[in-house]
Formats: C-alpha cells, sequence, structure tokens
C-alpha cells in the first residue's frame, strides 16, 4: 500500500488534534505567599473548577504551579482569592533542614514520649519536622507531613510538605 506524503501528513493532523489537552501549569518565579492575593496566573492556570481538600470537610479551587521544575499546589479562597493552602510531594525539594520527601523522622522526645503532634487530614504534623527553601520559597516555613510508619510508630515517613491556614500548631 503505497500512500502519499500528504495523505501522511493529514492522518498525523488528525492525530494530533485529537490529543485532550493536558490541564495548564501556571509558571511563576516565585511561590505566592500564605494570605497573599492568588497571582492572576495561578486563578487562570485552572479554568476546569478544580477543588483541592484543604482541611477536613473543606475544599478550596486550587491549580499546579511550577518553580525551577518542582511541582507545587496552591489553593486560594473563593471569595477574597487569598492564598490559603500550598503543599508538595516533589522530592526536589530540600529545606534548609535537610528534609526531603521520602525522609523519615521520629514523632518521639528523648524521653520517649510521644510529640505534640497535630492530625491534619490523613497526615500527622510534628511542629519539630520543618524548614525552608530560600533558593525556591523565600523564607516561609513548610511543615513536614507525615505518614506515621506501619512498622515502628515512633517514625513518620515524609510525604510532603505544607502550609496552611488551617492548621493550629502550639506555640
Amino acid at each position: 500500500m503505497n500512500r502519499s506524503p500528504l495523505a501522511i501528513f493529514i492522518a498525523l493532523s488528525a492525530c494530533v488534534v485529537l490529543l485532550p489537552a493536558r490541564p495548564a501549569h501556571a509558571q511563576l518565579s516565585s511561590l505566592p505567599q500564605l494570605g497573599a492575593p492568588a497571582p492572576d496566573s495561578i486563578l487562570s492556570a485552572e479554568k476546569h473548577g478544580k477543588e483541592c481538600e484543604t482541611a477536613p470537610g473543606h475544599r478550596d479551587p486550587c491549580a499546579e504551579v511550577e518553580i525551577d521544575k518542582v511541582k507545587f499546589t496552591v489553593a486560594w479562597d473563593a471569595q477574597t482569592k487569598a492564598v490559603t493552602w500550598l503543599f508538595t510531594n516533589d522530592r526536589r525539594l530540600l529545606t534548609d533542614s535537610q528534609l526531603a520527601v521520602g525522609n523519615t523522622c521520629s514523632v518521639m522526645q528523648d524521653s520517649g514520649a510521644p510529640d505534640p503532634t497535630v492530625s491534619y487530614m490523613k497526615w500527622l504534623i510534628d511542629p519539630r519536622w520543618k524548614g525552608a527553601d530560600p533558593n525556591l520559597t523565600g523564607s516561609a516555613v513548610w511543615y513536614a507531613a507525615l505518614h506515621k510508619d506501619d512498622f515502628d510508630p515512633h517514625f513518620g515517613d515524609v510525604v510532603g510538605f505544607v502550609q496552611s491556614k488551617y492548621i493550629s500548631l502550639k506555640p
């Protein structure tokens, strides 16, 4: 079967047109801070009404953004457009305290007593396990989102990093 170059071009063009569009990711030079107005590029990045669970029983509009190839999810209040929640589970984020997704952290004090962890959605937040990434996110504090180790409850595995107006941590 001998096909002309024009027929091949038309067949390939039809395939390209039928490919589903991927959701847009906002490209930013810096991540917005918690409580700051969400930039227009983030608000327009997700046009399909995507929502993220940002607290138990609470959902906010959200979009994925990328900064220096690190992916973050940003959520904002639908009325005020203020940023309410930031999350990443990207392994490329390394905090100044040397925390990264995949690390294991103790959730016990030296005395053997449990740390004062806070349950937040499906994670534990331990106020001790936090850090910043000045290169990507300035001085913003990221809390390690921990999943309790199935084999040893004295430890938690870092599954991501979160900033949220919905987390209540004791000072």
